[in-house]
């Protein structure tokens, strides 16, 4: 009798918790499907709907396309640059060099109202540096400047260089009552003055030139040399310092 009191109250909470957890699992008999239309109905849980597999979309046309054409556009791209090497490191182009070999200022004074009349002789040296590499310039300007204001300009014939070769070119710079600012007016005639320091010239250029690689291969390409002069006093105003 003491024992089977002593053990009642242990199997009374061993129902309980199985109970408990009979509530919380879900029911694997006969009336699984009932109880989940019961629960459905009352709002408990929302019945499975079936999910569908998704379909691959098919590659359209315009897709391949747009693949074939990106890659043969990078195709050519790769071979191009792999030509402009090769022909890079075979032939070693370089740029012609402009180069002023003499120049003297003949005439040069201000005259009333500020106007500037100058004579300048000018001997240009254009210079063909490469070795494989044969030039054709076709378009040739050269401009001459004084404080940033144009004084004069000259049109080069064209002519063919071969490569490590120079053409000398004389020039003639011939500026007429052109009026120059005060300032720029007084630089001038205190460097032409007899004694003077002599006045610093700014030439620019403009080159058409056409490269020739070997008897196939052209390339145009403009050119930009510019050169600084320093020349004397008139009228016999040699050339004293340049930079090219």
């Amino acid at each position: 009798m003491s024992n089977n009191s002593h053990q009642r109250p242990v199997i009374h909470f061993l129902d309980y918790r199985f109970d408990q957890q009979n509530q919380n699992l879900p029911h694997t008999n006969h009336n699984h499907s009932h109880d989940q239309n019961q629960n459905a109905q009352n709002g408990r849980y929302k019945p499975l709907i079936p999910i569908q597999p998704r379909q691959r979309k098919r590659t359209s046309v315009l897709s391949w396309c747009m693949v074939a054409f990106c890659t043969v556009f990078w195709v050519v791209v790769i071979l191009l640059g792999i030509s402009v090497l090769v022909v890079y490191l075979v032939y070693r182009p370089r740029s012609p060099q402009l180069d002023i070999a003499a120049a003297t200022l003949n005439a040069g004074y201000i005259d009333t109202g500020n106007l500037l009349n100058a004579d300048i002789t000018l001997l240009v040296n254009v210079i063909n540096p490469n070795r494989k590499v044969n030039i054709y310039f076709s378009s040739l300007q050269l401009d001459m400047y004084f404080q940033g204001i144009m004084i004069g300009t000259q049109v080069i014939d064209a002519f063919y260089e071969p490569r490590q070769m120079e053409a000398l070119r004389n020039l003639k710079m011939i500026t007429s009552a052109l009026q120059l600012p005060l300032q720029v007016a007084q630089e001038w005639g205190n460097g032409t003055q007899p004694g003077g320091g002599g006045v610093t010239l700014h030439l620019s250029g403009r080159f058409r030139t056409r490269w020739l690689f070997g008897r196939w291969l052209r390339f145009t390409k403009w050119l930009h040399p510019s050169c600084e002069i320093l020349v004397g006093p008139p009228p016999n105003g040699v050339l004293l310092k340049k930079q090219c």
